[in-house]
């Protein structure tokens, strides 16, 4: 059976949404994409490349917060155009001034902040102009954003990097961020399907969720975040240090990234059928992500294409369905309540690039892989230690009154 049909501004609001997401963090992936040729020409180490990293996500941690309250205040249509205005200037900025390991790392700062602010106002976009019965579908094609970005950073490798340069790249992306600025449409109220800007009775937009439970939320998506892009962020580097030529290196990426664009999308049209934010989906898919690291490190050639490929589509296929989880249950101030758990995200995104790129540098690449293992399976513990307290936390945040 046919759900009901979504307007026409609510098609547009999600597609200026993936579009933002997509280019707000175009300039972290494109850098990891294209490491080999950037570390080359600057001067960086895998340690420096992972510390920049570090420094992209934790300023984007920082601002999540008040990004998300801003949101609230601003409206999904100004919070897309900011965001993809700074995104933009960012990149350009990367590739006109980036030119020792010091200055890629504050351009990142700035660049950070346009992640900070994407990423709740495309999540309010969907809340607000998407029918509750499709929010699963759509916030899988809202989080098939960042399998894009990788995707793109992997492409710009053979197709760019490896002919022209890997500057032009970030002009180009910049480019890409100026007409998704551009294209973002103002907000048309008559066609709102979702909840709308309701507030409790005292005129706030607070979220319903138990603080405790959110700030467990936001370690465990920290930790399953902060592994799964310590993957895209090193699978290149680590692809060329076993002996894999870079273009084919490039290719893996990309095709990695498909796959977690594939699962998201297909998991949010299952969970819309279920219609329940359940945790179980997330902590499963966590598990089977940490299977295939395993897989990745433990194999010949053939076990890191089969691992790697299993890592990406598990291991990044279940954002979608943990944003669908947190807005289902906080209907009233959803870029609120994503704003908190965004923080954990983007701190294991800092850190998860960072302490990779240490261990690799120091120990070896096979007890990074390890870590990043047992962060997946602690993150899906944690997941499911929240998904046992949650019904009794929760009894009446399932609707809108």
């Amino acid at each position: 059976m046919a759900g009901p049909a979504t307007s026409p501004i609510g098609w547009r609001a999600v597609a200026s949404g993936m579009a933002t997401d997509t280019v707000a963090i175009l300039t972290g992936f494109m850098t990891a994409g294209m490491a080999v040729q950037i570390r080359t020409d600057i001067g960086m180490s895998l340690t420096g490349l992972g510390i920049a990293l570090g420094v992209f996500f934790g300023s984007a941690a920082i601002a999540s917060a008040p990004m998300g309250a801003l949101v609230e205040r601003w409206g999904w249509s100004k919070g897309l155009k900011v965001a993809a205005l700074l995104a933009g200037a960012s990149l350009a900025a990367t590739g006109w001034l980036a030119q020792s390991a010091a200055g890629l790392t504050a351009i990142f700062v700035p660049a950070g902040v346009a992640v900070a602010l994407g990423h709740p106002a495309a999540n309010l976009a969907v809340a607000r102009c998407v029918p509750v019965e499709r929010y699963g579908l759509f916030y899988g094609l809202k989080h098939a954003a960042v399998p894009t970005s990788t995707l793109l950073g992997g492409l710009a490798v053979p197709a760019i990097a490896l002919t022209i340069g890997w500057r032009w790249a970030f002009f180009g992306g910049a480019l890409l961020a100026l007409a998704t600025a551009l294209a973002v449409p103002a907000p048309d109220y008559r066609f709102a399907t979702g909840p709308g800007p309701v507030a409790d009775q005292t005129g706030s937009r607070r979220p319903s969720t138990e603080l405790r439970l959110l700030v467990i939320l936001s370690i465990a998506v920290g930790l399953g975040i902060g592994g799964i892009d310590a993957l895209a962020s090193f699978i290149v580097s680590y692809s060329v240090d076993i002996g894999i030529e870079e273009g084919i290196a490039g290719y893996l990426l990309a095709a990695g990234s498909v796959m977690g664009i594939t699962v998201r999308v297909i998991a949010g049209w299952l969970i819309d059928r279920k219609r329940e934010s359940d945790l179980l989906a997330v902590a499963t898919m966590l598990l089977i992500g940490a299977t295939g690291v395993i897989v990745l490190n433990l194999g010949d050639d053939a076990g890191l294409f089969v691992g790697g490929l299993v890592a990406f589509a598990a291991g990044w296929g279940w954002s979608g369905l943990f944003t669908f989880a947190i807005v289902k249950d906080n209907p009233r101030a959803p870029a609120a309540a994503t704003g908190i758990t965004q923080v954990g995200k983007l701190v294991g995104a800092a850190l998860g690039p960072a302490a990779f790129g240490w261990l690799a540098d120091s120990m070896s690449y096979g007890t990074a892989w390890w870590t990043i293992t047992g962060t997946l399976a602690i993150a899906a513990v944690l997941m499911l230690y929240v998904r046992s307290r949650r019904t009794a936390a929760l009894p009446a945040t399932r609707s809108v009154p």
